[in-house]
């Protein structure tokens, strides 16, 4: 697929470039900032940019500027010979590709529009990777769930913003009743495969966008529910409970199934606490869980 350049207010005839170059590229010629502005605005990949020093309705390096909020396109300038001297450091400050002058001959505007696209491309190569590094940071590799320090930072901000108008915030701590025991018995993989399917299982019943599950330890899973008061998260860890209960797997005709207790606490708007942290309502679903684990296990407890 030939990749999209767009020059703006250049004089040069671009039918004079040689033929593999105008196969390669798909070249757009604009006159004036603010159709470049437009064209930029289009759903287009756009891989570069060339832009005259001075354009009938604005400076080159001003249009520069405004593009790199709407394109990722890679930047550069055509500049007058005279004015090379005066325009380079200020196009430094922008971090702008290349100065390139305006008497450069159709062999250089080549090269230059080739330095892009490789620019260009090792732009998003970074990129991609990068991306890939934060979905690793934030998640958890075995269950697909958000890490303790994701889901402890969005803590803090959803109950600022629920002390701030008084809205309902509701957690649920759940863990695997038994889980080492089927890890000694059956191994750590089956072991694994519990975790992991119960995980998914909850993720899909949880409301997408808004609620938020994450692998608080090794077999703890800690869910946020903004907007949601007590009696509905426990609604909610019921629900829980009873689909992580229907998942089963067989290893040598033996049928394996593990059973869960739940923790529920939260913020409650109309009470008196007008103090409440973070920690203080991890502390509590804590305190909650492990009374349901001592009350016998594969049970809800809310803790207000």
């Amino acid at each position: 697929m030939p990749s999209s350049f767009l020059i703006v207010g250049h004089r040069a005839n671009f039918v004079t470039f040689p033929p593999e170059f105008s196969n390669s590229f798909d070249i757009t010629t604009v006159a004036s900032g603010q159709e470049a502005l437009d064209a930029l605005a289009l759903p287009i990949s756009w891989k570069g940019l060339l832009v005259a020093a001075q354009l009938p309705d604005m400076d080159g390096l001003d249009l520069i500027g405004r593009a790199a909020t709407i394109s990722s396109a890679i930047a550069s300038l055509l500049a007058p010979d005279a004015r090379l001297a005066e325009l380079l450091p200020l196009a430094n400050k922008q971090s702008v590709f290349r100065v390139v002058p305006e008497s450069a001959s159709v062999d250089i505007l080549v090269t230059v529009l080739l330095d892009i696209e490789r620019q260009f491309n090792l732009l998003q190569q970074e990129r991609r990777l990068l991306a890939r590094v934060d979905r690793l940071t934030l998640t958890d590799p075995l269950t697909g769930c958000y890490t303790r320090a994701h889901i402890s930072a969005l803590l803090h901000r959803e109950l600022r913003r629920s002390l701030r108008y008084r809205h309902p915030l509701s957690i649920i701590l759940f863990d695997f009743d038994g889980l080492a025991k089927i890890n000694e018995d059956f191994g750590h993989m089956i072991g694994d495969a519990v975790l992991s399917g119960c995980a998914k299982a909850s993720a899909r019943i949880i409301r997408q966008d808004i609620d938020t599950i994450a692998r608080w330890g090794g077999d703890e899973f800690l869910v946020l529910l903004p907007e949601t008061p007590l009696d509905g998260a426990e609604t909610v860890a019921g629900r829980l409970k009873e689909r992580c209960s229907q998942l089963s797997y067989t290893v040598n005709d033996r049928v394996i199934t593990c059973s869960i207790s739940f923790g529920v606490t939260g913020f409650v708007p109309t009470g008196s606490d007008h103090s409440a942290t973070a920690e203080g309502l991890l502390l509590r679903v804590e305190r909650c869980l492990l009374e349901a684990k001592a009350a016998g296990g594969n049970r809800v407890l809310h803790c207000p």
